[in-house]
């Protein structure tokens, strides 16, 4: 056997493995800094899911409006307004989300208080759902809530 190859002068024992704990700790640094912004995107994204829901069902709320001031048959009427009611704005919204497939469909899902009319004229709806990001799920079971609020117009174009 051959004898161990000789130590540089100034070598000092102590220092041997201290590239392993620094190699650790950045590889559970990189760890958590991935599971962090993971679970930012999820919510990014149910939450642009929410809110692409939220534009469909108002602009499907939009469409049950009734004609009111319509022309009385002497030429000299006023042109017809489309008039939204608020539990027909509700019920479009309702069933649009029934109509929903389970994978386009966010988790806890449900129809705020907002939804309806406030001048006949404009569908709002509010909606609610909950995201439950990847790897932080543990620490938040119960996940968390988003909000999306959308508005569409009815109107009449000549």
């Amino acid at each position: 056997m051959s004898a161990p190859p000789a130590r540089p002068a100034g070598h000092d024992d102590r220092e041997t493995g201290q590239a392993t704990v620094l190699i650790v700790g950045f590889v559970l640094l990189t760890l958590l800094v991935t599971s962090v912004v993971a679970g930012i995107t999820a919510v990014y994204i149910e939450h642009k899911k929410l809110l692409g829901i939220a534009d469909s069902a108002a602009l499907a709320a939009a469409d049950t409006f009734d004609l009111a001031g319509a022309d009385a048959g002497d030429g000299a009427g006023t042109a017809p307004v489309p008039v939204l009611r608020s539990d027909r704005v509700g019920g479009a919204v309702r069933a649009y989300l029934d109509g929903l497939g389970p994978d386009a469909r966010v988790s806890g899902l449900t129809i705020g208080a907002g939804t309806g009319t406030a001048d006949g004229r404009t569908a709002q709806v509010e909606l609610y759902g909950v995201a439950r990001p990847p790897l932080i799920s543990i620490l938040l079971p119960d996940g968390i809530p988003v909000t999306a609020f959308a508005h569409a117009r009815a109107e009449l174009r000549q």
